[in-house]
């Protein structure tokens, strides 16, 4: 006789335990995830060597609508060049190439504290009646300043000058052996092709 009552009270929870979990199965409604059909609207490829890679620490002291700003820009980029499109001259025993513009990527780093405003001051007449604080614009303003002056600098101290001579040897190290033939690579202009515009 117990050994049948502990049967039932077993079979009484087993169903139960089924009919809850047939309830929560049914009763819960199912998620459904619409995946439509993936399109690429436009590919770009574009072969770079790269010649110098480029991080600094730039000092700046600008004045923008009458406000001073000191600050410390950390900048990182590269200086390129695209030789996907480079002019190839290989008909003869010796590959003839011409080194492409210079592609210089600056940017600020993405690093903490990689801008840095250290202090902002009105000036000029009436000074003490306005605020010291610079817009979003005002400092998008001065940050053109800097990258403009920033890329400036990379020309006159010689690092694009660098950049080209090294772009130029490997280069020439790389188009020796795809094509297992000596490669002269001629810079028509050795100080940047944009050296004129930033000197």
């Amino acid at each position: 006789m117990i050994k049948r009552i502990k049967l039932i009270l077993i079979a009484v929870v087993l169903l139960a335990a089924v009919a809850a979990g047939l309830y929560f199965y049914f009763s819960t409604p199912k998620k459904t995830i619409d995946v439509s059909e993936g399109r690429v609207s436009r590919i770009e490829e574009m072969v770079r060597l790269c010649a110098v890679d480029i991080y600094s620490e730039v000092p700046v002291l600008d004045t923008i609508d009458n406000k001073v700003m000191f600050a410390v820009q950390k900048q990182k980029g590269s200086v390129l060049f695209d030789i996907e499109n480079m002019q190839v001259d290989a008909g003869g025993d010796t590959v003839r190439v011409t080194l492409p513009p210079e592609i210089i990527d600056l940017y600020e780093a993405t690093e903490d504290n990689s801008w840095e405003v250290i202090d902002t001051k009105a000036v000029g007449p009436m000074a003490m009646l306005r605020s010291d604080k610079f817009t979003v614009e005002e400092e998008n303003a001065v940050k053109a300043n800097i990258k403009r002056n920033s890329r400036r600098l990379l020309y006159r101290n010689g690092t694009v000058k660098r950049a080209r001579a090294d772009g130029a040897q490997m280069l020439r190290t790389l188009l020796e052996t795809v094509y297992d033939r000596p490669v002269l690579v001629t810079d028509p202009t050795p100080d940047g092709a944009h050296f004129s515009e930033y000197r």
